[in-house]
């Protein structure tokens, strides 16, 4: 099969030839249609986190049942599917719960351990796909785990009706945040973001205001809009540096939730909170019964990501995209299709 592949920290992607996967037993293929680019993969394939040349990313992804292997129930060659970032051992405590997640022996999808969808073909298991509802394209289908990542966002803010929030960063994580937000109840949002188009997308998403942190500080602006600072703030950068931002933009009494992935060593001052006495949560996501509600509500209408999806690329393409991203200017979600 064709796959592209990471090779070194900082290095293009390159497009390759790998064998096709086969499952084993409790094993499925899945034949990839759609696989985001994910804000984290950027910043996995710039700084490495350990991951072995030759390691296929991709872990945003619908597909097809192709294949299934001895002991596979509940699904059929042909069905259209989502498939998770994860794979569980299905057999602990957290297992048995419903907390895949939270597995002990859960392996992330396209980061070394498992590898992902940036490739024609793609081995995982029953308890990490999702059937996906009829007329569901798979364009949408792939927007489902960033997707969930922000419903998981919002539940861990406790965010209630009439409350205001701020969130840094109009990448698809920041949109998607916005938008659960907005459904919440919300009742100013404001979005950090520095790039102009990005800016301009969380607008059209549901953005009260979309400041330009440079030049303007994202929190006065929410005082403009409500007479106070934001009750949650959002950080969905992931880069050094931006928790403090985030902390430091934070009402007294106020919560912060952290859903960016930061790959490197980063300074916190912690007096600044204990300051302010702030909640700060870290929220990664996941939850089977958020994942389920994702599809229903995306495949309802309830909510909306095609607006995020700007451009689409092939297996060749992918390489130039990957790069392009790492400084966006028009993009948002960039989303290969095979």
């Amino acid at each position: 099969m064709k796959a592209c592949v990471y090779t070194a920290p900082g290095a293009p992607l390159e497009v390759t030839e790998l064998p096709d996967p086969t499952p084993g037993t409790g094993e499925m293929v899945v034949r990839v249609r759609n696989c985001g680019i994910c804000g984290s993969d950027i910043h996995a394939a710039h700084f490495g986190v350990g991951m072995p040349a030759r390691t296929v990313m991709g872990h945003e992804f619908s597909g097809v049942v192709e294949q299934l292997g001895p002991g596979v129930t509940g699904f059929a060659p042909g069905d259209p599917v989502v498939v998770m970032s994860y794979l569980a051992c299905g057999q602990c405590e957290e297992c048995r719960r419903g907390n895949g997640i939270r597995c002990a022996r859960m392996r992330l999808v396209g980061f070394g351990d498992v590898p992902g969808a940036y490739a024609e073909k793609m081995k995982t298991t029953p308890a990490s796909c999702f059937k996906m509802p009829p007329g569901m394209s798979h364009r949408l289908g792939a927007t489902v785990e960033p997707l969930v990542v922000g419903l998981h966002g919002v539940h861990r803010a406790r965010l209630r009706a009439g409350e205001t929030c701020l969130i840094l960063g109009a990448g698809p994580i920041g949109l998607v945040t916005l938008l659960w937000a907005r459904f919440a109840g919300a009742r100013a949002i404001v979005v950090s973001e520095t790039t102009e188009g990005r800016r301009a997308k969380a607008m059209e998403m549901g953005a009260d205001a979309a400041i330009h942190p440079q030049l303007k500080n994202p929190a006065a602006a929410m005082q403009e809009l409500t007479g106070a600072p934001p009750d949650v703030v959002f950080e969905c950068i992931g880069s050094r540096g931006t928790l403090l931002e985030a902390v430091n933009y934070a009402r007294r009494g106020g919560r912060v939730v952290v859903l960016g992935a930061c790959m490197q060593d980063d300074i916190f001052q912690p007096l600044a909170a204990l300051n302010r006495e702030l909640d700060i949560h870290f929220s990664l996501g996941l939850e089977p019964g958020e994942i389920e509600t994702a599809i229903a509500m995306l495949a309802a209408g309830r909510v909306s990501t095609a607006p995020m999806i700007t451009h689409t690329v092939t297996l060749d393409e992918l390489p130039g995209a990957f790069t392009a991203l790492a400084r966006p200017t028009n993009q948002t979600k960039v989303m290969l299709e095979l």
